[in-house]
């Protein structure tokens, strides 16, 4: 009787053994923390309702530096994304990622592109208080900058924009 116990006691241990190795051989998943690689991405905050609902869209860029000020005249964004702003309350925003963004220093300007093409007024500058621009600021002329390094994506590149286009900063 002892005998059988003891086989039996070795039989399972012996299992136990297989399962915990079984178990710890299995692959880990890791999810990766922080922003994508090559991105940029944030939240805008819109200052007033005065939204357009036709004839083109709201668009946020990035201008590589020296592109000051950031205008779609100057060329064509090094990455951009449409805006779709949702109501909260009575604060409208949106949130954008940003992607394909290489290693640089770039400007965020958020605009209104017209469908019909021509110059896109721009209505928002990262680094540059939409009030302050009322009151003579000269940020939008030399504003604050986004670096990519070494792939590195950035978020919560938040900023506040007017809606309105007759609000535009250029």
């Amino acid at each position: 009787m002892k005998h059988i116990f003891s086989l039996t006691m070795f039989k399972i241990m012996c299992l136990a053994l297989l399962l915990f190795t079984a178990y710890s051989c299995k692959e880990d998943t890791v999810t990766p923390s922080g922003p994508e690689a090559n991105t940029i991405s944030g939240t805008i905050t819109f200052a007033d309702t005065n939204f357009i609902s036709s004839g083109g869209y709201y668009d946020i860029g990035v201008f590589p530096n020296p592109s000051t000020p950031p205008a779609y005249w100057f060329g064509p964004p090094s990455a951009n994304d449409t805006l779709n702003y949702i109501r909260t309350g009575n604060v409208y925003k949106a949130s954008y990622k940003l992607q394909g963004v290489s290693n640089g220093d770039y400007v965020v300007a958020v605009g209104f592109r017209k469908n019909t093409g021509g110059q896109s007024p721009i209505m928002g500058v990262y680094g540059c208080d939409t009030a302050r621009f009322v009151n003579g600021s000269q940020c939008f002329l030399n504003p604050q900058r986004i670096s990519i390094t070494n792939n590195v994506g950035r978020e919560n590149v938040n900023f506040i924009s007017w809606a309105d286009t007759t609000k535009k900063v250029y």
